[in-house]
């Protein structure tokens, strides 16, 4: 089955999202600084089961960078539930990533009624905001001449080392995908709007009483949102199951696709298992 392209109109623009396959729903959000090409590998395997909606959130990828938007992430997570109002989907699988992770947690939180189970990949929380000369310095003017000549594929390459445990598995190829959308004119004055909309991460109060059906995935050597985050969200949820990847740093999605999508398959049949 062909990949369909679509753009939804949401609060501030128009986001991209990528339809692939046929089924019950999946919806993949990624996080800070990537799109929803970082989940090329879980999409194509999910889809032979299940219909994969891969959505870039509005700032990021091939979605509207405007630079008016609020793109703190409640109003991400508000568009999640727009893009899912729009597809009118239901009994959907939400799968989150670092910042898309901690918007889902959001987006579960303001409205758990049309989403039937929660994926959590090494997602972010629990943060505190911005004090208010870094809110500040980091959504002043000179921001926007450092993401225009920083943001390239040297700094990619220099900065994967931290992010992935194996940096092979990223070839010109796949990097000149993960930077084309940081040369978009609009690119640089979003991600300043996002330094000064950016909200402290939620309290463990305000989340606890989520009872969704979770899972939590991390790698081992994540040193971007570290292990004690997801021990933070399993303590909070005991029902949760917990899974760790080993020899894996913060992307899971690029470093070990297939064992990723083992564990969402076998969480995913539980709750078809569970709902019959």
């Amino acid at each position: 089955m062909s990949t369909r392209e679509l753009k939804i109109p949401v609060e501030g623009g128009q986001m991209h999202v990528t339809v692939d396959g046929a089924g019950e729903p999946v919806l993949l959000v990624h996080g800070i600084f990537a799109s929803g090409y970082c989940w090329r590998h879980v999409a194509a395997r999910l889809a032979s089961d299940y219909t994969v909606y891969t959505v870039d959130l509005l700032g990021f990828g091939k979605s509207d960078m405007p630079p008016d938007a609020d793109y703190s992430q409640s109003a991400q997570a508000r568009r999640i539930h727009q893009v899912i109002e729009h597809l009118q989907l239901t009994h959907v699988r939400l799968v989150g990533h670092s910042m898309g992770g901690e918007i889902s947690v959001i987006a579960v939180r303001e409205n758990p009624e049309p989403i039937q189970q929660l994926a959590l990949i090494s997602a972010d929380g629990f943060r505190p905001p911005f004090k208010n000369w870094q809110r500040k310095l980091l959504s002043g003017t000179w921001m926007s001449w450092f993401v225009r000549h920083t943001f390239d594929e040297k700094w990619f390459r220099r900065t994967i080392g931290t992010i992935a445990q194996d940096k092979t598995l990223f070839t010109s190829d796949v990097i000149e995908q993960y930077v084309m959308p940081y040369r978009r004119s609009e690119f640089p004055h979003a991600m300043r709007k996002l330094a000064l909309d950016r909200e402290g991460g939620f309290t463990p109060d305000s989340c606890r009483a989520i009872e969704l059906p979770t899972l939590l995935l991390w790698g081992d050597s994540d040193l971007i949102v570290p292990r004690r985050i997801g021990d933070t969200y399993h303590a909070l949820w005991p029902h949760a199951a917990y899974k760790v990847c080993t020899h894996c740093g913060h992307l899971p999605m690029e470093e070990n696709p297939a064992w990723l999508v083992e564990q969402l398959q076998l969480f995913f049949q539980e709750g078809r298992e569970q709902a019959s």
